[in-house]
């Protein structure tokens, strides 16, 4: 249908006028449509439980987060059949990164193996463990290595979902593909931690990543030296935030005891004993055990792409108009490749909440093309993606400090850390909002 016969429907969506004819809720077709989801965690995660839950007939997962109406009710799509291709073979808490590799406590928490959840074992559903290497557009298949085997694989597609995030370095990072190495991987990082308590640790970078580890390394080890290096004035300086919260954190990371040095370019010199010289530019010099790079630079996961959909910066770009999470209108492949998550190029500060919203709305618009695909008399209704305030709450050690966007104000204190983060920085409501609480341990 031509782009220009849209009409708007309030703030959520965009209707693509038809005819619409009375229909049996299970729609019949013999025809398999195949979605493919690459990469798996909170936005990949997101978008397969809501087509499942579209398929099935059941409420959305993240129903809460946007219009959906014209899905309330709607025809069964019962050949349906989704493939998820994920580097990892589970879901890695990522924002627990700082806890998973500090506290031996919490290193094997932060990780569930795909297998382990019994809502994704069902027959209409397939998890690979796998690295997308190319996609065709032309033919619509992609081609990727089957990390179980080491073989190169092809996989069909009707409607393909990139959800694969940042590439950022170890340990603000994990290394490990599969939960076995895992555990001993973190606890590498543990012990070296514990090696180099007399020397102390410098992590260079003042975003949100650097203050929660900062944080969370003064926390576990209250006797350790802990310094903070940023190049800028402030810290946040490249969020979209408040100056009171920016300067909140500031206070609260240096009440735990760590040392923040601002407006330094440090150079790191590897000794070779093992240890750092953290320099700056005025001759002073930091000894550290350890050095943990935790700046903002990181690299999008888009490799395996066609240029033409890539940004600049390396990220995916969407339509900013309808703000559907697919292609950009004039790209071969509009409306047949969606994005979602951090992946995108989009105007708002990159956290798990977010991208979980996005994968609902990508898998809720490519539910609704498959509809109108089965009847094309069916009215095409394109979900939004809302594009929220910047918000955060931001886990500095023993403290917590929160930002709701809704112009409340900035709020901080202990009291605030079990309400806003629970025991595992908020894993157990993030598979709880996704409808994951069952797994077999």
């Amino acid at each position: 249908m031509a782009a220009d016969n849209r009409q708007s429907n309030g703030n959520h969506q965009f209707e693509y006028p038809s005819v619409r004819r009375a229909l049996d809720h299970t729609l019949l077709s013999s025809k398999e449509y195949h979605v493919v989801i690459v990469g798996a965690s909170y936005a990949g995660l997101s978008a397969a439980l809501t087509l499942m839950t579209l398929k099935d007939g059941q409420p959305l997962p993240l129903r809460d987060y946007g219009d959906y109406s014209h899905l309330h009710g709607t025809t069964q799509v019962k050949n349906l059949r989704i493939t998820i291709i994920d580097e990892r073979d589970g879901c890695f808490h990522t924002v627990g990164t700082p806890l998973a590799h500090i506290s031996p406590a919490h290193t094997q928490r932060m990780w569930r193996q795909y297998k382990r959840f019994p809502k994704l074992r069902r027959p209409d559903v397939k998890v690979k463990h796998g690295t997308v290497t190319t996609i065709d557009p032309n033919n619509r298949i992609l081609t990727y290595i089957d990390k179980c085997n080491n073989l190169e694989s092809q996989k069909p597609y009707d409607y393909l979902l990139v959800s694969t995030g940042i590439r950022r370095k170890w340990p603000v990072a994990l290394r490990a593909q599969s939960l076995i190495p895992h555990p001993r991987d973190a606890s590498s990082h543990v012990d070296d931690m514990a090696a180099v308590e007399k020397l102390g640790i410098v992590v260079i970078g003042d975003g949100p990543v650097g203050i929660e580890f900062a944080g969370s390394l003064k926390a576990y080890h209250s006797s350790m030296r802990v310094t903070l290096v940023h190049s800028w004035d402030r810290l946040l300086s490249s969020e979209p935030l408040p100056d009171k919260f920016k300067t909140l954190s500031y206070e609260l990371l240096q009440g735990e005891g760590v040392r923040v040095i601002l407006n330094e370019h440090p150079s790191v010199e590897a000794l070779p004993d093992g240890t750092y010289y953290v320099k700056s530019k005025n001759g002073d010099h930091i000894h550290a055990g350890l050095v943990i790079i935790a700046t903002s630079q990181s690299k999008p996961s888009t490799s395996f792409l066609p240029k033409s959909y890539i940004s600049g910066n390396g990220f995916i770009m969407v339509d900013s108009k309808q703000m559907a999470l697919t292609l950009l209108e004039q790209t071969k492949d509009y409306r047949r490749i969606f994005a979602a998550g951090d992946i995108v190029e989009w105007p708002e500060i990159k956290l798990g909440c977010s991208a979980m919203i996005m994968g609902s709305v990508a898998a809720a618009n490519i539910y609704a093309l498959l509809l109108t695909e089965e009847d094309p008399s069916q009215p095409l209704v394109m979900e939004r993606c809302p594009q929220h305030q910047p918000k955060i709450a931001l886990s500095i050690g023993t403290n917590v400090v929160i930002y709701d966007g809704s112009g409340i104000g900035i709020q901080h204190g202990k009291d605030l850390a079990e309400l806003s983060f629970g025991s595992d920085l908020s894993y157990s409501r993030v598979l709880s909002a996704l409808g994951l609480e069952e797994y077999d341990e």
